[in-house]
């Protein structure tokens, strides 16, 4: 097997070769003067077993196009297998759907890797985990929220605790998992979601905050408002500290400056999305994932 970097994740492409000890294939890309992506293997692929790691973040639509261009290349080319790891894979909020014509854009994602003969699918987090059965792959989605967690507890916290700030199913496992990571224990806030004008409501409720640590877990953090709902939450319930571990930290516009105005410490997240946040690498968490399936 090789390690193929795509333009989004050219580090972690490097971490992945080196947790997995298995060889980088050096590429060239380049972007034309008026934005076309240009893309090249530098060595030849043909009968090898390629796994093509590009973290779908912002902006999107440019990630998903340097992905299939890479994937085209490497079917032309006959790579024996292709495997990919999209850690943020964008496009997969919806299974279904909500309102009459609406696109399923997860849908459409799923079915053009399925046409370029992608062979397996790993992601971190997805946010909505029923999109993984539009794949008739194997597609694996990998949890970073004990990571997370652990990353947190290591700066000597007083008495921890996790929230998950979102009432899903999903959210919920994810909270319980770090909590079992920490040995602690977690809860969950419940919220709402206007439909059409996106307005996320959180409902009161009480915790058994008052002089302890928070640590609230989420999969993706884009406007803030959310997180930052249960961090004042918290803090009004007593709460000595609040920190975040997000999987996907994209904070777009002001998302910062409103986690830190609601009183957060900290805000710890992944590799996944490349930015100043990126405390926790993903590529372990591939590692796990990739021996357990060897052992089965």
């Amino acid at each position: 097997m090789r390690i193929v970097g795509g333009p989004s994740s050219p580090e972690l492409a490097c971490k992945v070769s080196e947790v997995l000890n298995i060889p980088l294939v050096a590429v060239r890309t380049k972007r034309f003067p008026d934005g076309e992506f240009y893309f090249k293997f530098e060595e030849r692929v043909s009968g090898e077993d390629l796994l093509i790691v590009q973290s779908l973040y912002p902006p999107q639509d440019s990630r998903v196009m340097e992905l299939l261009l890479i994937l085209h290349t490497a079917r032309n080319l006959k790579a024996r297998s292709i495997k990919v790891f999209i850690p943020y894979l964008a496009y997969s909020r919806q299974d279904e759907r909500y309102l009459d014509g609406e696109c399923l854009s997860s849908s459409m994602i799923a079915e053009i890797l399925q046409q370029l003969d992608v062979d397996a699918l790993y992601t971190v987090d997805i946010h909505n985990e029923k999109v993984m059965n539009m794949y008739k792959i194997p597609a694996y989605n990998l949890a970073a929220s004990g990571d997370l967690a652990g990353y947190i507890a290591a700066k000597d916290l007083k008495d921890p605790f996790v929230v998950s700030p979102d009432d899903e199913e999903i959210a919920i496992n994810r909270a319980r998992y770090a909590a079992e990571t920490i040995n602690t224990d977690y809860d969950f806030l419940i919220k709402s979601r206007d439909p059409y004008t996106g307005e996320i409501t959180t409902y009161s409720k009480k915790l058994d905050a008052h002089g302890r640590d928070a640590i609230i877990i989420d999969d993706i953090i884009s406007t803030g408002k959310t997180s930052a709902n249960a961090a004042r939450m918290l803090k009004e319930q007593g709460a000595q500290r609040v920190f975040i571990g997000v999987s996907h930290a994209l904070l777009l516009g002001d998302a910062y400056k409103i986690l830190k105005d609601a009183g957060v410490e900290e805000i710890v997240g992944t590799d996944s999305v490349v930015n100043e946040l990126a405390k926790v690498s993903v590529a372990p968490i591939l590692a796990r994932a990739f021996r357990e399936e060897r052992t089965v």
